[in-house]
């Protein structure tokens, strides 16, 4: 069986590390991004088989904006993005859009334990 990689979206080296430790200690690739630029570079360049997405990086809506991108990129669409954020409980919560369809299985706010992390990369590999 082919190793999967998973694609860490974060601009807090600290939560990008945490997640890193977790996810190698279940035996998955890990590739980082800290912001959705950098994300959407390191997707085309080599398609990860799950991303893991924060919302709030060079801006508030920076994840959210990102996914849009990734939901109109053909080749990028069907790639699961699990959105983990601490943005519902921020200032910036009321910015979020929530009546708006976004291309993501599930969103977990932060912070997550490592079991619920690893539980939801499994489901939806």
């Amino acid at each position: 069986m082919t190793q999967k990689t998973i694609l860490v979206v974060d601009d807090d080296p600290d939560i990008v590390l945490a997640n890193r430790l977790v996810l190698e200690s279940a035996g998955y690739a890990v590739e980082e991004a800290d912001s959705g630029e950098a994300c959407l570079a390191k997707m085309r360049a080599s398609r990860p088989d799950l991303v893991l997405m924060d919302v709030m990086m060079t801006n508030p809506l920076d994840g959210y904006y990102t996914t849009q991108q990734i939901s109109d990129d053909p080749n990028l669409r069907e790639i699961p993005i699990v959105m983990v954020s601490s943005i519902t409980t921020s200032q910036y919560a009321a910015a979020f859009p929530t009546d708006q369809y976004l291309n993501i299985r599930e969103f977990i706010s932060k912070p997550v334990e490592p079991e619920v992390l690893l539980e939801k990369v499994k489901q939806y590999l």
